[in-house]
């Protein structure tokens, strides 16, 4: 699959990524979904979880957690086609009871505001998941205190087009770093001459795993 590059610098880059990538990124990210709680992705559970999918699925984002985790198990996206009509947002929400919701910093600051949002239903909701930008303190805060549910965010770097670390779950999570590596994933951090640095020394990240792309499309 050729799965384009976002928020990146210059032209857009179509990254490779290989049904084996795919596959495993797919594991890795529901193993991270399934430490929200007990119930989550549990068999008995298969097929009944909600996800709310406001994002568009040619984001690597919302293409791996619902077009195929939620496939892959047998649960429902509900897709809103355009998160910034917010009243319209509000309305879809109203009309499910959703067990998790995907999104990132600016949208979930947003839509935790306007009339009507704070009266939905939330006693299904087990996960809010954050991704693709840096999620802030007060949002996460304001999430946490509002809905008390668990909170989960991914960072996916631009050179492996797939998830590669996650923050944990309350109380361990620890907002202003990228988190921990999945399953299956090596970090290590190198200066500008490739040399491995130790612990606590700033640096470029690399990551090794079964998800990391083959490379960029005819770009080598």
């Amino acid at each position: 699959m050729l799965q384009y590059t976002g928020g990146t610098t210059g032209l857009a880059k179509g990254a490779m990524l290989t049904h084996g990538n795919l596959v495993a990124n797919m594991l890795q990210v529901l193993a991270c979904l399934g430490s929200a709680r007990p119930r989550w992705q549990h068999p008995a559970a298969e097929g009944q979880e909600v996800m709310i999918a406001p994002l568009p699925l040619y984001h690597i984002y919302a293409f791996t957690a619902n077009c195929m985790c939620m496939m892959v198990t047998g649960n429902h996206n509900v897709l809103i086609t355009n998160p910034r009509d917010i009243p319209g947002f509000i309305k879809e929400l109203g009309k499910w009871r959703f067990s998790a919701l995907l999104g990132l910093n600016t949208l979930l600051w947003r839509i935790d505001g306007p009339p009507g949002f704070r009266q939905l239903d939330f006693s299904a909701l087990k996960v809010t998941n954050s991704g693709g930008t840096a999620l802030v303190k007060a949002t996460a805060e304001r999430w946490r205190s509002a809905y008390r549910v668990s909170h989960c965010r991914r960072l996916r770097p631009d050179r492996n087009l797939a998830g590669g670390q996650h923050q944990p779950l309350w109380p361990a999570a620890r907002l202003g770093t990228v988190g921990i590596p999945v399953a299956g994933t090596a970090f290590k951090v190198i200066d500008d001459d490739g040399n491995e640095l130790p612990l606590g020394e700033r640096g470029e990240l690399c990551i090794k795993g079964p998800q990391v792309m083959k490379g960029y499309w005819q770009k080598p």
